[in-house]
């Protein structure tokens, strides 16, 4: 999907002031956020940050207490919009699958297509094909999800979010309902659609990800936005004290070693 309407000065996503609380709990404190056309943000943090919540919010899983939320130039955060009109938009990808368990992985990636989009089926199937292939899936067209690993699900889980043809892709901890040996296969389809020119936000704790692949890493804590620079600057001088507390607990020590393991401190909201 293009975006002609989102405002090169503004950006593919555009946040301003969100304010988010559960009850009592204030979660999100005035984030403000712009995310160019074709741009990769990865987002990292503390367990409570407010990631999670904030990637919710994004595409309206979450009503907003206040503040504007705006995809493709068109503010999505009135509740104007149908969920289909965000599925064009923004191409959702969280730690669990929720794959359709009774149908065919070609049918789960096919399903959105056809009902949303108008989609031929003959039309749907090629893309697909298309899209397994992308993955490195095509051999599992016909499969249950069942029948796939962790790794495997997920990757059909980025084909069906493919299939809708979003402007912008949000993976929100993809990886951490994985088996460490099946994170990698995850992340280089990430790092693929990233080379495409993709733009993606991903709230993540895979720091070698954030490092490698991202144009800009954002740190939160606390339901706001503590720093936010290039990852050459952020991992090597970050500004804030906080933001260099938690990265000495995760990044490896002179010696070799590491002061903590990687997604210890660094799941939930």
């Amino acid at each position: 999907m293009d975006c002609p309407n989102a405002a090169a000065s503004r950006g593919i996503i555009s946040v301003k002031g969100l304010h988010k609380s559960y009850g009592g709990n204030a979660v999100l404190k005035g984030i403000d956020l712009d995310v160019k056309e074709g741009e990769v943000v990865s987002v990292i943090g503390p367990s409570g940050s407010g990631k999670s919540t904030l990637a919710r919010c994004l595409c309206r899983l979450e009503g907003i207490d206040s503040g504007t939320v705006s995809l493709c130039g068109v503010e999505i955060s009135s509740g104007s919009h149908g969920n289909g009109d965000i599925a064009r938009m923004v191409g959702l990808i969280f730690q669990q699958f929720n794959l359709y368990p009774h149908i065919s992985v070609r049918d789960n990636i096919t399903l959105s297509p056809v009902r949303i989009l108008g989609m031929s089926r003959g039309e749907a199937n090629e893309l697909a094909s298309s899209l397994l292939a992308r993955v490195g899936m095509s051999d599992k067209a016909d499969a249950r999800p069942r029948q796939l690993s962790g790794g495997q699900q997920q990757r059909v889980a980025i084909a069906r979010a493919l299939a809708m043809r979003p402007a912008i892709m949000l993976f929100d901890e993809p990886t951490s309902a994985l088996d460490p040996e099946l994170v990698g296969e995850v992340l280089d389809v990430m790092e693929q659609l990233a080379d495409s020119g993709m733009t993606m936000l991903v709230i993540t704790h895979e720091m070698s990800f954030a490092k490698d692949v991202s144009d800009r890493v954002i740190f939160m804590d606390d339901g706001v936005i503590v720093e936010q620079s290039p990852p050459a600057i952020l991992f090597s001088n970050p500004q804030r004290a906080r933001t260099r507390q938690f990265l000495q607990r995760l990044l490896p020590r002179p010696d070799g070693g590491s002061r903590t393991r990687t997604g210890d401190d660094i799941d939930g909201l």
